[in-house]
């Protein structure tokens, strides 16, 4: 813009009229024109010139422009100088200035072009730290450091439920939880049901049925896996060892999402070989239907799909099965003690139930070693019985025997097994005079109670032997509750629900071919109606 200007400028001074020099003329014209500027003060004689000359004068120069035209007309030729001067000045400072910017467009366009550049280089700057950022987080999620590394250990220690939900194998744990004031093993499982694709073709044979069947094993002992043993239904085997079984469903894609419940053994049937901490495995196998077990393990393979296991520590209290054999005589002279208090209970003796006692000695002892011939120790045994019978009884007319201590050293040296059949002895001596008293009805209450026994196997186990018996005492309010075992801390509504248990249970007998347990059932049907109506149910 700068140099527009300068030469602007220059054609400014240089347009000038260059030809300011006096031309010759005529002598009037040319005083009558220097009058006029002012160059003469006198004025030429018009008088010698006629009105011709001075109308052609004025026509020539229009005078009445040209006058003030002159006034203002340069003469540039006295600046010749200094105009080549100030050209060369000019020249010298727009090159020191670089010739940069020929206008304020100009300029703008470069600036533009400048920050655009830049600009550019910045999102470029950005774009090459974010992918550096993209790539360190990637590295970092497979980086860690002693600290990170311990709480992922950590981590995966308290819960590996992530790892277990996308496996594709079941898997089971087992926990102890308490279930209706109950303590119980829960065996849970989690994942997908592990079938191969033959298995499928096997399994459509069976309506899409699979049998799952569960056994445990103490392993302690690494080289020596034992089994432990179940007490009744459903937590047993023929050959009472634990187990359980069930048929499920079983097709492609078939599992758990969460951990699900699978099999429940009540914790009081559960036997172990040994007493003491144990280490008990668990294990879980899909068969076919009709497969086979013996001592927990498969009999046929090809009856095999596939298996899982779970190892829990457990101590037990009382001593195994397997270690029943040191304590075996205190125990049964225990039992036998237990059985005489039952059978004198109303305060005189029942011959009946002294005749049961008998018996049942000769099944667990006299006769236990029939076939090994042992004379000598048979007629020891009778012998020791005897006079424990005859003792206990002079015992129990003074008042000295103690059925807490009886109790006490029961639940130390027997396992819950034998303490089952100590019960079992103790309902048969009650039921061998066709008649329940209620003297007798509170003390089995009491002592399978003090046994730690399941009250409601129990209460199972006192039905069958009502059921054999022609009459129950006639009974009022208290002795109503000892017939169904109703403890004094149960609600009205453990009441109610137990009496329906009851109800359903002894309606199924209404119908006995037997004449005997059919009239029982009816006035048990009748009784539990009664206190259903008692306790508002």
């Amino acid at each position: 813009m700068k140099l527009i200007i300068s030469f602007f400028f220059i054609l400014i001074i240089t347009s000038f009229n260059s030809n300011a020099v006096d031309t010759p003329a005529e002598t009037f014209d040319k005083q009558l024109e220097n009058y006029i500027k002012g160059k003469d003060n006198k004025l030429p004689d018009i008088r010698k010139n006629n009105n011709k000359q001075l109308n052609e004068f004025i026509k020539k120069n229009k005078l009445n422009n040209n006058f003030v035209k002159k006034e203002k007309e340069f003469d540039i030729s006295k600046f010749r100088g200094v105009i080549w001067l100030i050209v060369i000045i000019l020249i010298i400072i727009f090159s020191k200035s670089g010739f940069t910017g020929f206008d304020e467009e100009e300029g703008r366009i470069k600036k533009k072009k400048s920050k655009d550049k830049n600009q550019s280089r910045i999102d470029e700057f950005i774009k090459k730290s974010n992918k550096k950022n993209t790539e360190k987080e990637r590295e970092d999620e497979f980086s860690y450091d002693e600290e990170d590394w311990d709480s992922e250990m950590q981590q995966k220690a308290n819960d590996d439920f992530l790892s277990e939900i996308y496996s594709e194998d079941l898997k089971i744990k087992v926990e102890e939880k308490i279930v209706e004031n109950k303590p119980c093993y829960f065996i849970s499982g989690i994942g997908n049901l592990n079938f191969k694709d033959k298995d499928f073709k096997l399994i459509k044979k069976e309506n899409d049925q699979a049998k799952f069947t569960v056994y445990a094993f103490d392993i302690t002992d690494k080289e020596n896996e034992i089994t432990l043993q179940g007490l009744t239904d459903p937590y047993k085997d023929e050959n009472y060892l634990l187990s359980s079984t069930r048929n499920m469903e079983s097709k492609p894609g078939y599992g758990y999402t969460d951990w699900t419940p699978i099999f429940i053994f009540p914790k009081l049937l559960v036997i172990p070989p040994y007493r003491g901490e144990r280490k008990i495995k668990f294990v879980v196998s899909a068969t076919k239907i009709n497969a086979k077990f013996e001592k927990g393990k498969i009999v046929n393979n090809k009856d095999f799909y596939f298996s899982t296991e779970a190892i829990l520590n457990l101590n037990f209290q009382e001593p195994g099965y397997l270690e029943e054999d040191q304590y075996e005589d205190e125990v049964n002279e225990k039992i036998v003690q237990l059985g005489l208090a039952v059978a004198y209970s109303e305060k005189k003796i029942n011959q009946r139930g002294v005749e049961a006692i008998k018996t049942w000695i000769n099944q667990k002892v006299i006769w236990k070693n029939y076939f090994a011939e042992n004379t000598e120790e048979e007629n020891e045994n009778k012998i020791k019985y005897s006079f424990l019978l005859n003792n206990t009884h002079e015992l129990l007319k003074n008042k000295k025997l103690s059925l807490s201590e009886i109790v006490k050293e029961l639940n130390y040296k027997s396992s819950i097994s034998k303490r089952y059949d100590a019960m079992n002895l103790l309902l048969n001596i009650a039921g061998s005079d066709d008649r329940l008293s209620s003297e007798e009805d509170k003390l089995l209450n009491k002592t399978a109670r003090a046994l730690e026994l399941d009250m409601d196997r129990f209460q199972q186990m006192k039905t069958s032997t009502i059921a054999n018996i022609d009459t129950i005492d006639d009974t009022d309010e208290e002795n109503e509750d000892t017939i169904f075992n109703f403890s004094p801390d149960m609600t009205n509504e453990e009441k109610c629900k137990k009496l329906r248990l009851e109800y359903t249970r002894w309606n199924r007998q209404t119908n006995n071919s037997n004449e005997k347990i059919r009239n029982q059932a009816k006035k048990m049907v009748e009784l539990t109606a009664s206190l259903r109506k008692k306790y508002n149910c």
